[in-house]
């Protein structure tokens, strides 16, 4: 780390006991453990505000009688499911079910550690904070796939193949789209990003002059690219309950199953951040300005609350408002449109920053952004108009 955690101060009589190549670890361990409790309280209320949202365009209450508004029903659905028979199936496979469970648990709690929610409020300012996220979740498709083929049930067994490819479809361009971000900050770190949004004049990348307008065009993509990675309906078609039951969560149960779903908002969370950091400013409250009282501790963990539930409501907008996808459809977007648009629009950003890189003066770079807009709208007009035909 390379600044001190607001409460350091308070284990300096701990440090006293360790040798000096020990303390930098604690400090790490504790810091991650302290930010990812604070993540994991938002997973009992994130699901409640969800749910009220949806509840609110069907036109029905949502949860009610479980604490003010109903908002106690997430832990109470959580404590049931604790106490619930844990069943495993009869010729299930004992190690992959149990290898499955561990890796999409430990994965999801680990991948807090580069999160910032303040200056000097994270787990450690890793110098490759973005790849150490998408290195990370490079462990969930294998972990699905194992879960669904220890199962020994062929609706999980394909949710788990569709599980995995769907991961795969959408990790990919979503890592594209952030090169755009890391070639303007010129760093992984997602603290050193947010700060050089922080700074005056610069503003959030979604709306950055640096960027243009092709800020906007990745940051919108790159949010559907998390959702869909997210497999949040509409993209839930690894689950599919019309089809496959739940997926490779089919045979899970008791606390198992409470534990899968606890990382399914785990990952909405951490991608939603992942947006939040590289295109909407992090925990900076006020873009284009540098005011005093958004260096305070507790306000940028307020305004990254914020921001977070904000996309916690989109998704559940989301979610209400669109049917889910056909995996032919789901596959055909991630690999035949949004990795096509990111590699364009990806070469269109690094010419548009770094127009030298293309060996073009810097005058170009307008005309660089111009013809990436266009070649991007070309493609997309092409594609669906092919869809279209073949349907």
């Amino acid at each position: 780390m390379t600044d001190s955690p607001v409460y350091e101060p308070l284990l300096q009589p701990l440090f006293n006991f360790l040798p000096d190549k020990m303390t930098t670890g604690v400090v790490v361990a504790i810091t991650t453990l302290l930010l990812g409790s604070w993540v994991m309280i938002q997973q009992l209320f994130g699901p409640w505000v969800e749910r009220k949202v949806m509840a609110r365009m069907q036109g029905i209450r949502g949860p009610t009688y479980v604490g003010w508004k109903g908002i106690l029903q997430i832990p109470a659905d959580l404590l049931k499911l604790i106490f619930k028979e844990d069943i495993m199936p009869a010729r299930a496979d004992r190690l992959g079910f149990f290898i499955s469970i561990a890796l999409i648990s430990i994965t999801s709690i680990i991948s807090f550690a580069p999160l910032p929610w303040g200056t000097n409020l994270m787990g450690a300012n890793f110098g490759v904070g973005v790849l150490y996220v998408f290195a990370v979740f490079s462990l969930f498709p294998p972990a699905m796939f194992i879960g669904g083929w220890s199962s020994n049930s062929k609706y999980a067994l394909i949710g788990g193949f569709r599980s995995a490819g769907q991961l795969l479809a959408y990790e990919i361009p979503m890592f594209l789209y952030g090169i755009a971000i890391i070639a303007v900050n010129g760093t992984f770190s997602l603290r050193t990003i947010t700060e050089n949004q922080m700074a005056s004049g610069v503003g959030w990348n979604l709306f950055s002059h640096q960027l243009g307008f092709l800020g906007l065009i990745t940051g919108f993509i790159f949010f559907i690219a998390g959702v869909a990675e997210s497999e949040r309906i509409p993209f839930d078609i690894p689950e599919a309950e019309a089809e496959l039951v739940m997926g490779p969560r089919t045979e899970f149960s008791g606390w198992r199953y409470a534990l899968i779903m606890m990382v399914e908002y785990i990952h909405l969370t951490v991608n939603s951040l992942l947006f939040i950091y590289l295109f909407f400013g992090g925990y900076d409250a006020i873009p284009w300005v540098d005011l005093a009282f958004e260096h305070n501790w507790a306000v940028q963990i307020i305004v990254l609350t914020a921001k977070l539930y904000l996309f916690v409501m989109i998704a559940a907008w989301l979610r209400s408002a669109l049917p889910r996808m056909r995996i032919d459809q789901l596959l055909s977007l991630g690999w035949k449109q949004l990795l096509p648009i990111a590699i364009i629009a990806s070469i269109g950003t690094l010419g548009f920053v770094k127009p030298s890189l293309l060996g073009l003066d810097a005058m170009f770079k307008w005309i660089i952004s111009a013809v990436t807009f266009v070649l991007i709208f070309l493609f997309m007009f092409l594609h669906f108009r092919s869809t279209r035909r073949r349907n």
